[in-house]
C-alpha cells in the first residue's frame, strides 16, 4: 500500500493538472479575501446564516478573512473533483487497476491507499488555501484579530476540518466508480452533492437530511454553530460514511472482474 501512494504522488509529481489545481485553490482564497466575501452551498441553518451575517458585518481582519474562508469552502469541492479523478478515476480511464490490483496488494489496501491519497492531497491543497488567505490578508495591510498562536491554531483545524468533511463525500465518489467503473456518474454526485442536500432538504422538509451535508458540517464545526449533541451525529454519520465506503468498495471490487 505505502509503495502504491509513493507512485501516486510521483505521478503527481509530474501533472499539470494537480499544478493547475493548486494554483486555482489558491486564487479562490485570494478572490475571498480580497473581495471580502463568502462563496459556497450549505445547509447550516438559520444559526449559520446569522453566524454569516455577523462575520459580514465586522470589521475585516486576517481572522475574519479565514473565517470567511471556512464559509467558502463548499466551492472547493469543484476543484477537489480533479484529486479524485487523478488518483483513482485514471486506473478506470487509463485501464491501468488489473496491472495494480496483480502486483500483490490486496483490494482493501488499493482502497485504503487511494482514500489515504486523496485525503493527504486535500489536506495538503486546502492548507494552501488557508494560508493564502492568510498572506493576502497581511498584503493587504489588515489586522490580525488575534495572536499569531490563535491564527495558526485556526488555519490547523480549519485544514483539518474541512479536508475530512470534503473526503466524506469524495469516498462516495470512490464506492460508486467501484460500482459502475465510470467516472461520469461518481464525479457528477461529488460536485453536486452540497446543493442537491439543501435542494432536498427544502423541498421534502426532511430535517434528517442535514446530517449528510459533510462540508457544512465543517464549515459549522468551525464557526461554532452546532449543539455538541449535533455534532456527535454528524461526526458518527462521517465516520460510519467512510468505513463503509471503503469496506464497501473493497467487496465489490474483490467480486468484480477485473
Amino acid at each position: 500500500m505505502i509503495n502504491q501512494i509513493r507512485a501516486d504522488f510521483y505521478r503527481q509529481r509530474r501533472s499539470i493538472g494537480m499544478l493547475i489545481l493548486l494554483i486555482a485553490t489558491m486564487a479562490l482564497g485570494i478572490v475571498t479575501t480580497w473581495r471580502k466575501s463568502t462563496m459556497g452551498i450549505t445547509t447550516g441553518g438559520e444559526e449559520y446564516a446569522h453566524k454569516l451575517s455577523e462575520i459580514a458585518g465586522q470589521s475585516w481582519t486576517i481572522r475574519t478573512g479565514l473565517q470567511a474562508g471556512v464559509a467558502s469552502a463548499s466551492s472547493l469541492i469543484y476543484f477537489y473533483i480533479a484529486v479524485f479523478v487523478i488518483v483513482i478515476g485514471a486506473e478506470y480511464s487509463q485501464h491501468t487497476l488489473k496491472n495494480t490490483l496483480t502486483s500483490g496488494i490486496s483490494r482493501i489496501q488499493f482502497i485504503l491507499g487511494k482514500y489515504a491519497t486523496i485525503l493527504i492531497d486535500i489536506i495538503l491543497l486546502t492548507l494552501c488555501y488557508f494560508i493564502t488567505i492568510l498572506i493576502t490578508g497581511l498584503a493587504l495591510g489588515r489586522k490580525p484579530g488575534a495572536g499569531w498562536g490563535i491564527l495558526c491554531k485556526d488555519v490547523a483545524v480549519m485544514t483539518l476540518s474541512v479536508s475530512f468533511c470534503i473526503s466524506v463525500i469524495i469516498s462516495l465518489g470512490i464506492i460508486l466508480l467501484i460500482l459502475t467503473k465510470s467516472l461520469v456518474i461518481p464525479a457528477v454526485v461529488i460536485v453536486i452533492w452540497p446543493m442537491l442536500i439543501g435542494l432536498v432538504e427544502y423541498a421534502f422538509k426532511l430535517n434528517w437530511l442535514k446530517y449528510l451535508d459533510f462540508v457544512g458540517f465543517g464549515e459549522q464545526i468551525i464557526l461554532n454553530t452546532l449543539k455538541a449533541d449535533q455534532a456527535w451525529i454528524y461526526a458518527g454519520v462521517s465516520a460510519g460514511v467512510v468505513l463503509v465506503a471503503i469496506f464497501g468498495s473493497a467487496l465489490i471490487i474483490s467480486r468484480q472482474e477485473i
